[in-house]
């Protein structure tokens, strides 16, 4: 290895070759262009004129204050002209970037104003910059970034920007790589497919190089054949590398949420039609029918036999009754095979849709459960919607089940009629099988008649059988009948209060009498767990998460109890009971990992109808409603993980919303931080919706003045530029200002006291100010842009202080805006033109983040 060392009798460099004992050194992560120095160069003394030569200086010198005699530079330390040399330096790359000391990555297309001292306190100037570096679509500078233990990153004109440590954030947004990987976790704990993905945007000048960059991430070492092309090396490169470490490649799994029914009747006739169908290659199936029928107990059954068969298949259950039920199942595979889902949704799927695309990664079957209405996922990038059809891969190694109410939504999935399997009620003998299988005991006489009873439904003769069994011998098929007779006016009513279920048709009726037994038993023997069936009914009816229900009885028992000391044992005891209770009567279930439950949509949708007779639906409403808004916490970052859990049942609320709904504001809260989440998602039509409605709600209640409306003033703004709609942005910030503006004179007397009043140098309003200058520069409106900075500018000069950090970077972003304006835009006068600050130790204040995401910096806790 070769090492730079300055020479100090003529300010130029000379190369020392080490063998074994290798001295500390930096070294230099750049990216190639014109005017590079090269080994010959360097040792004839030649080339101190080109631009490379800066780049040399910049290592050599950087490294000298921080107490390093050597550094090595590739562009030099490097002889190219000998392929043997060539071929053992590109082997040896990885680990000598890991043995670094420090590794100086110069980014020659970020440059920061020389005036700028405080670098953290400005980021505003050259952020954007920084994700946009070509740095970080190269194929080398991946190792170059993973390797090395310290990784500073600087400016073209030696700017420190920061480290892998304190940027990590960013660079994984940009790079898509986990930052498990980038604090140091061993790469090998890392799929080969996932490894591979990283690289997945970079390119490099040859393109066999797209392989050889990769040798140490994979810690293979193999000779170069330049020739060979790209997918030659890269098989060769993936051929060594599993056979190095074959559990990169990750055995097959299931992550079907449901355990094998052992009392299932096997419907053999639909399951070989299923196998059939699904054994093609690319072979796709639907089983379509209404609900309560079997169609997802039997893609459940479908799936644990391929999994028994056939081991080495992946198994990939996907709910889809919704979109965010959706983008949470491809999260799930993502994890499932290595991949890691990202923080936008897109970025998530199309990586799983390629590794499902890719043969090497082996024979996969996905069951999408429930999809019975069409499904698109928003591209961030453009605005474009992707149906869910164009996201499963027709691959000749995959198959794709479908479970749908919706034969049309099923054709668009599977493409053709003769793919669609129709689900209709059992025989009576499978019906009958069914009941024996349920019940403990041996009916002796009335199975036919019930099952005929329950038009042979297999959710209702489920309940049915769990209702008998709960009884024990106070209970038997006949009186069973006879308590079903008895029902009948109240199932009658209780159907004409669903009118919306007429594609479940009669299966309604036979579960609305099943339940109707079953609730009115629970209710009377234990009404804390009908209460609980109750509050889950408002629930998206799959994973149902075990800590808000949890929630619920905490509220609950506080509401009770407020007088009392209860035991947090018999809360918990209470707690499991009842859910003990639910699950003995088939009205609840819970899911293989245990910490969700799931409910039959057609019990929930029963359960709905009796409370809306009962007139009980809006008390229920409110209470789930308020369970929310105190979980579901704003869309910052660090709420993602949260938010992901919670938004699928908010999103079920939201599409069964009824006129009649009272609008409070618990609800505009709830509105406005899952609007913010989808927002932070890329889910910007979602967005738009639910901040609009949390914005009209709040203005109605509170008033257009009041802090929480005009913040998700702000958001609605936020969120209408990012759909392009940038004159209605506008609109609304310029709203926000103007009700600012006049909020002095309405406050001042009442709140004289308090710092509430906002007025136009508060720096609320002043925030206000900045962000419409932002968007007015974007749209090219200079002469008011210009107004609305120097306003901004000289109310953070009074108001905050010269020095502070929003005061500077509100500067500096104005002289940004006066370098790009065209020249014929008018000058801005010199008093008040930006001006450079002295070096400050002050924090970044949490207005200047604000700032960051045009006025939308919060904390992290609720109240927004």
């Amino acid at each position: 290895m070769r090492l730079l060392k300055s020479r100090s009798n003529d300010n130029g460099f000379e190369l020392t070759t080490f063998t074994d004992e290798i001295p500390p050194y930096a070294i230099l992560s750049h990216t190639w262009d014109n005017g590079e120095v090269t080994y010959d160069e360097l040792v004839a003394g030649t080339g101190r004129n080109k631009a490379g030569y800066a780049k040399i200086h910049f290592c050599v010198n950087k490294a000298a204050k921080d107490g390093l005699e050597y550094s090595w530079v590739d562009t030099c330390c490097i002889n190219k002209v000998t392929s043997d040399e060539l071929s053992t330096a590109i082997n040896s790359m990885f680990r000598w970037y890991q043995r670094a000391t420090k590794c100086y990555v110069y980014l020659s297309d970020v440059h920061v104003p020389e005036e700028i001292t405080d670098v953290q306190a400005f980021r505003i100037t050259w952020i954007e910059a920084f994700r946009q570096s070509r740095w970080f679509t190269r194929g080398w500078t991946l190792q170059e970034l993973i390797a090395p233990a310290q990784v500073e990153f600087f400016s073209k004109n030696g700017k420190r920007l920061g480290s892998k440590i304190s940027l990590e954030k960013e660079v994984c947004g940009i790079t898509k790589i986990p930052i498990a990987a980038l604090r140091g976790k061993p790469l090998s704990d890392f799929s080969f497919d996932e490894r591979i993905s990283w690289s997945a945007n970079r390119t490099t000048t040859i393109k066999e190089d797209k392989a050889y960059c990769l040798l140490g991430i994979f810690g293979v070492f193999m000779p170069l054949i330049y020739g060979e092309g790209e997918e030659h090396a890269l098989s060769r490169l993936k051929e060594i590398a599993t056979m190095r470490n074959p559990q990169s490649l990750q055995p097959a799994s299931s992550n079907v949420p449901f355990r094998r029914d052992c009392d299932f009747v096997d419907r053999s006739d639909i399951l070989a039609r299923i196998n059939e169908r699904c054994s093609r290659p690319a072979g796709r199936a639907a089983l379509v029918g209404i609900g309560g029928f079997g169609k997802s107990q039997l893609a459940i059954e479908y799936a644990h036999r391929v999994r028994q068969q056939r081991p080495d298949t992946w198994i990939f259950w996907m709910h889809a009754s919704n979109l965010a039920r959706l983008e949470q199942a491809f999260s799930d595979i993502a994890e499932r095979v290595g991949l890691y889902s990202q923080p936008s949704v897109i970025d998530t799927v199309l990586p799983v849709c390629r590794w499902l695309s890719n043969e090497a990664n082996g024979r996969w079957l996905m069951i999408v459960d429930n999809v019975d209405n069409e499904i698109t996922i928003e591209s961030q990038g453009d605005g474009r919607s992707i149906p869910l059809a164009s996201l499963l891969p027709q691959s000749d190694h995959g198959a794709v089940l479908i479970t749908s109410r919706n034969a049309d939504v099923a054709r668009s999935l599977v493409g053709r009629q003769q793919d669609i399997i129709k689900i209709g009620a059992m025989s009576h003998s499978e019906a009958a099988e069914l009941l024996r299988n349920k019940l403990v005991e041996e009916p002796s006489d009335g199975a036919t008649e019930l099952v005929n009873t329950l038009d042979c439904i297999p959710l209702a003769i489920v309940q049915a059988a769990a209702y008998i069994n709960r009884l024990g011998q106070r209970m038997s098929v006949p009186k069973y009948l006879g308590q079903l007779k008895g029902v009948e006016g109240q199932v009658e009513l209780l159907r004409k209060a669903a009118p919306d279920m007429r594609r479940d048709g009669k299966a309604l009726n036979s579960v609305l009498a099943t339940w109707q037994l079953s609730f009115e038993h629970i209710r009377q023997q234990r009404s804390s767990a009908t209460d609980l069936l109750s509050f889950m009914s408002f629930f998206n009816p799959q994973s149902i998460p075990d800590f808000m229900i949890r929630h619920y009885m905490d509220n609950k028992n506080e509401e009770q109890d407020n007088s009392l000391e209860r035991q947090t044992n018999n809360e918990n005891d209470d707690f499991e009971e009842d859910m003990a209770v639910l699950r003995a009567f088939s009205l609840v279930d819970t899911k293989q990992r245990e910490d969700a439950f799931e409910m039959h949509r057609l019990v929930q949708r029963a359960t709905e109808v009796w409370l809306k007779s009962a007139k009980r639906d809006e008390l229920w409403r409110r209470a789930f409603i308020q369970a929310m808004a105190q979980e579901f916490p704003n869309g910052e970052y660090a709420n993602w993980s949260r938010c992901q859990t919670l938004f699928p049942h908010v999103l079920h609320m939201v599409e069964q919303k009824e006129p009649s709904m009272e609008e409070t504001d618990t609800w505009a809260l709830l509105m406005n931080n899952t609007g913010w989440y989808a927002w932070q998602q890329g889910l910007f039509g979602q967005a738009e919706g639910m901040v609009l409605e949390a914005l009209r709600i709040r203005k109605q209640i509170l008033g257009s003045d009041e802090p929480s409306t005009l913040l998700s003033s702000d958001l609605l703004g936020s969120v209408l530029k990012d759909l392009g709609k940038y004159s209605e942005a506008e609109s609304m910030h310029r709203q926000t200002l103007a009700t600012k503006k006049t909020a002095e004179s309405m406050h001042r007397q009442t709140l004289a006291t308090k710092e509430t009043v906002l007025g136009v140098n508060h720096p609320d309003t002043l925030t206000s100010v900045y962000c419409l200058a932002h968007l007015l520069a974007s749209r090219h409106h200079y002469d008011e842009c210009i107004a609305l900075y120097e306003r901004a500018c000289a109310g953070y000069d009074s108001t905050l202080g010269k020095d502070h950090p929003t005061t500077r970077a509100c500067h500096q972003h104005f002289e940004q805006m006066l370098m790009s304006q065209p020249q014929d835009s008018p000058e801005v006068p010199p008093d008040i033109a930006p001006k450079s600050a002295s070096r400050q130790g002050a924090n970044r204040s949490g207005l200047l983040r604000k700032l960051a995401k045009l006025g939308l910096g919060r904390s992290k806790d609720n109240s927004s």
